[in-house]
């Protein structure tokens, strides 16, 4: 699941500035971006629709070329660690399942000697 905030920039050049955290992307609904990441050599600019996926933990400023343009902020979660309950419930059914088939193709092999 992702989250998605919209962003509109009340003042053309005034730029509004966050660290990025992992998984997050610039994504331009109206008007021209113009965006400045850390260590990054040039600036880039985003028309509408252009998307630009921040490297987690540079410094970013982002400003609108003209009143009114909007951006999106999607936040894509890094995946977690499975918990360990989830682990140990599959551990347990695959056990049952696993021991099942085994206990009832042993019943159907031929005991020696017969």
């Amino acid at each position: 699941m992702r989250e998605l905030r919209i962003f509109e920039l009340d003042e053309p050049g005034r730029p509004v500035s966050w660290r990025a955290r992992e998984g997050q992307s610039v994504k331009a609904i109206e008007g021209r971006l113009w965006l400045t990441v850390e260590g990054h050599l040039a600036d880039i600019w985003l028309l509408p629709g252009a998307v630009f996926a921040l490297p987690a933990g540079t410094r970013v400023w982002l400003s609108g070329e003209s009143e009114g343009a909007r951006f999106t902020l999607a936040e894509t979660p890094a995946s977690a660690p499975l918990p360990w309950r989830w682990l140990g419930g599959l551990a347990s059914a695959l056990k049952r399942r696993f021991g099942e088939r085994r206990a009832s193709a042993a019943g159907q092999c031929p005991e020696p000697g017969l």
